[in-house]
């Protein structure tokens, strides 16, 4: 793979996993859960978050700079990166915060 072809498909791979981890962020913040997961599912459910986490550092650095005329992938890239990072440390957070949000990952259980 050429240094160039990797440079026009980062910036895609990252805008693609940073959206990935914010709308599942929101989905788990805003939206209910309804049954509890099964004992290995919530710290799998973690390791898999961490892991899609360290993917946006690893393709972080192939991004090429963006100039005024950059495209809009390549503009955003370093608020995507950062808003990966934050909804990332959100879902885990929110592991942390009860009981429920252990076993569900959701911030709201029941409706």
């Amino acid at each position: 793979m050429t240094d160039s072809n990797t440079q026009a498909k980062a910036p895609i791979a990252l805008a693609a996993v940073s959206g990935y981890l914010i709308l599942r962020c929101l989905w788990r913040v805003f939206i209910p859960a309804t049954e509890y997961s099964l004992p290995p599912w919530p710290l799998l459910s973690i390791i898999f978050d961490i892991l899609v986490m360290i993917s946006l550092f690893i393709l972080k650095p192939q991004v090429p700079s963006g100039g005024p005329d950059a495209p809009i992938h390549v503009r955003y890239a370093t608020p995507l990166f950062i808003g990966g990072i934050v909804a990332t440390a959100i879902m885990v957070l929110i592991r942390f915060s009860s009981d429920s949000g252990w076993w569900t990952g959701h911030l709201m259980y029941g409706f």
